[in-house]
């Protein structure tokens, strides 16, 4: 793989956590040939010929953020047994579409993505369970410089790409097997940062999606947060529990509260959202947070310049409680 010799910069609002690994390549490491990028939603046979502009960061691209919305309108009405309308009614996520094809003839999205040759999937586009596509992403993180965390910038706020999302603003990031590492967004943390306490089950524990799962503090308050996933607790962080200000300053690396082996992460996963979905509702979490400060205070604001974190402090009649109330009621 070919490396990039001009080194990007994170977006505005993301912390650089980029590691330089060793570059050499061994002779019997197999090599993974590349071809010119195209838009991933051609790979869904929507004629669309054209090449990616964005690395793949395909948040920030507004023809993603136009086809993902029709593409969930049409999502909605078939389920509920509808017809889409003409002519968006063709319109549907990538992997919905390629689905649709015989199974042999299903490419990996490796290939789509532009990393690879040309490869059938083996797998129905479950990608977390194919060993081939954990065993690329081995290679490519050993051999290459790599950015363990490609963040965007949504309005001010921090969002690692390839993270799933619960909608109670807890993260979910895949480790082996079934195990997850866990913990609490920025938008959760620049409301209610800097922590003085977090508590979480002891290790061992069983824990439910959508029941509590993390508690945390600030004096005498306190805000409970659900879990995004089903299983038993393996591994708590000692270091976030010890000292919670660590996952304000680094809620996604170093910032992870607690492990889980999960029961059943396949099925767990399907309520979770991931990419563009995770981007479209935390956009959705930001205009109700500001609609209610100018309700509250008759201010209009906007994050990353007027207010970068502990809103509790800075706006005080907003208040802890209805903040909780708000964006964590359990």
């Amino acid at each position: 793989m070919k490396k990039d010799p001009k080194k990007k910069a994170l977006p505005t609002g993301s912390r650089d956590v980029s590691v330089k690994a060793n570059t050499s390549q061994p002779e019997h490491m197999p090599s993974f040939p590349s071809r010119p990028r195209s838009c991933v939603w051609s790979q869904g046979r929507l004629n669309l010929r054209k090449l990616c502009d964005k690395d793949h960061r395909c948040a920030e691209c507004p023809l993603d953020k136009s086809l993902s919305e029709s593409a969930t309108k049409n999502r909605d009405a078939r389920r509920q047994g509808k017809i889409p309308l003409v002519p968006d009614g063709r319109i549907a996520f990538t992997r919905e579409r390629l689905q649709l094809l015989p199974k042999g003839e299903r490419p990996c999205l490796l290939y789509a993505n532009g990393l690879i040759d040309y490869k059938i999937c083996c797998k129905n586009y479950e990608c977390l369970f194919c060993e081939f596509d954990r065993y690329f992403s081995e290679q490519h993180q050993v051999h290459a410089i790599v950015r363990p965390l490609d963040v965007l910038n949504v309005k001010g706020f921090r969002m690692p790409q390839g993270y799933y999302f619960h909608m109670g603003h807890a993260w979910v990031r895949i480790e082996e097997k079934s195990d997850v590492s866990i913990g609490l967004d920025d938008f959760t943390l620049c409301l209610l940062s800097p922590l003085d306490h977090i508590e979480v089950p002891l290790i061992g524990n069983t824990v439910h999606q959508d029941k509590p799962l993390i508690t945390v503090g600030r004096g005498r308050h306190s805000a409970t947060v659900l879990s995004p996933v089903s299983g038993v607790v393996s591994t708590i962080n000692l270091s976030v529990k010890e000292n919670p200000v660590i996952a304000g300053e680094d809620p996604y690396a170093r910032g992870w509260i607690l492990k889980v082996h999960a029961d059943n992460l396949r099925q767990d996963l399907k309520n979770l959202l991931i990419g563009s979905e995770s981007v479209k509702q935390l956009e959705q979490e930001i205009q109700r947070l500001l609609r209610e400060i100018e309700m509250t205070t008759g201010r209009s604001l906007s994050f990353g310049t007027d207010v970068h974190d502990d809103v509790v402090r800075h706006l005080p009649d907003i208040g802890w409680e209805r903040l909780v109330r708000l964006f964590f009621a359990v």
